[in-house]
């Protein structure tokens, strides 16, 4: 029996892995990535969908999902992009809800944007956008599987042209198969918007923050929004729910466009100083990948592919003085230099050593018993990531379900082996490697050749 693989070569039984750059970059918040010259790149997450969202009550009376994607914190962030620029979104999602830019406001796959989009329907790592001349004044960012999950993306010719907002009336012309909210549940939505906007324009932090600082525009959006309130409330006592409805939406808007620009420092320096924690395990466990390969002696004789790990470890010195003095801006920033630089070597060597291998087997089950050494070699790789990148708990719940799969499947094909069906054995541990795959790609690791 032949079987024919293209393997990458890796002392675990054929596997190749590599600490995802992408993932490694701890994203810092709107504010931080302005005053750090990279405005062009966003963060996608995943929120209770709540009134910021531009189709938040789709989300509770129809099929729209009740989670979002918040771009930078901000569920379903409106955006306005330039065409001829080029725009990251860093995915960080889970595989039930992957990210793709579309034409149509409702997603669940629809209408996928191809011109100018390269990773579409990704849920970890990074879909890149350049709007072009092609590319249409509005579309949208959704959910594969979801529908109303994600917001709006004007595109304008320059920067400060203001976006043609005529064109969202195309979204009433998109066929959809969710049901007409009746008046009665409209009102109530608009009338629990303009309670959530009273809140947050008079005694959030946000709005503390604001009406003590010395920032004079800040102030004037926020007495705006205090103005569009009432004249919410003004509209839907008249019965004009549908423009009460665009008045509050707009109310929350400038809310957020004003606590944006007054951050909370406190906020900022604990989410660096998380970030900062994050980096170094990464890093760390970059050099170790990067040290295995070297033990092995790959690719001597490229210079490119070459990392000095004494270096890489004054650079962790370096950066843990930096944090100590809460300088953590100058810790990360040397931090993300020193993983890219591991990860380039690595990606280096892995190029140079991809192989295609004729494995050749007497039996089918010899077959399997190689199959099963694999699923076991990435058993392990996942306990040890999951133990060195400690990944969040939200991250967990998923990684813990997929590994119960993989050990469940990885029980059945021992049986199926014990009863001479090898062929079903094979199968069942492949699908049991499978899972342990996405576990591990979910930690933050991504496998090559996947």
């Amino acid at each position: 029996m032949t079987v024919y693989r293209s393997l990458c070569i890796w002392a675990l039984c054929g596997l190749v892995l590599l600490i995802n750059v992408d993932n490694a970059r701890a994203e810092p918040s709107q504010q931080q990535r302005t005053a750090t010259g990279a405005p062009n790149r966003f963060v996608v997450t995943l929120v209770a969908k709540d009134e910021r969202h531009p189709w938040f009550g789709k989300g509770f009376v129809g099929r729209g999902h009740e989670i979002a994607f918040a771009v930078n914190e901000v569920p379903g962030k409106q955006l306005t992009l330039v065409r001829g620029q080029t725009y990251e979104f860093e995915i960080r999602s889970d595989p039930l809800h992957d990210f793709y830019l579309s034409t149509s406001p409702v997603g669940r796959g629809r209408k996928v944007l191809v011109e100018g989009v390269e990773g579409n329907f990704t849920f970890d790592g990074t879909v890149k956008f350049t709007p072009t001349a092609l590319t249409p004044n509005v579309v949208y960012y959704q959910c594969q599987n979801h529908t109303y999950m994600g917001g709006r993306i004007f595109v304008v010719d320059k920067a400060g042209q203001v976006p043609d907002r005529a064109a969202v009336e195309a979204e009433a012309s998109e066929a959809i198969d969710e049901p007409e909210v009746d008046l009665k549940t409209l009102t109530n939505i608009v009338k629990n918007k303009i309670a959530f906007a009273k809140l947050n324009v008079r005694s959030s932090a946000g709005a503390k923050r604001v009406k003590s600082s010395d920032h004079s525009k800040a102030q004037k959006m926020l007495r705006d929004a205090d103005h569009l309130i009432a004249e919410a409330e003004t509209n839907l006592q008249a019965g004009d729910v549908a423009n009460a409805q665009a008045l509050i939406d707009e109310s929350i808007r400038t809310s957020s466009t004003a606590f944006q620009m007054v951050p909370d420092t406190q906020e900022i320096k604990n989410r660096a100083q998380a970030d900062y924690e994050t980096l170094v395990r990464r890093v760390e466990a970059s050099l170790a990948s990067y040290r295995s390969y070297a033990l092995m002696g790959r690719n001597k004789d490229d210079e490119h592919a070459k990392v000095d790990p004494n270096k890489v470890r004054q650079d962790l010195i370096t950066a843990q003085s930096l944090a100590k003095d809460e300088d953590y801006e100058a810790a990360n920033k040397l931090l993300r230099t020193t993983q890219q630089s591991l990860d380039t070597a690595v990606a280096k060597i892995l190029d140079a050593q991809t192989l295609t291998y004729e494995l050749s087997f007497a039996t089918a089950k010899d077959e399997y018993q190689y199959e099963r050494n694999r699923n076991q070699e990435y058993g392990r790789l996942l306990a040890t990531v999951v133990e060195k990148l400690n990944p969040p708990q939200t991250k967990m719940a998923l990684i813990t379900v997929l590994s119960k799969q993989g050990d469940d499947l990885l029980e059945k094909a021992d049986q199926s082996a014990t009863q001479g069906d090898f062929t079903l054995a094979i199968e069942t541990v492949q699908n049991s490697t499978v899972r342990y795959q996405n576990a591990i790609q979910m930690a933050g690791v991504r496998l090559f050749g996947r």
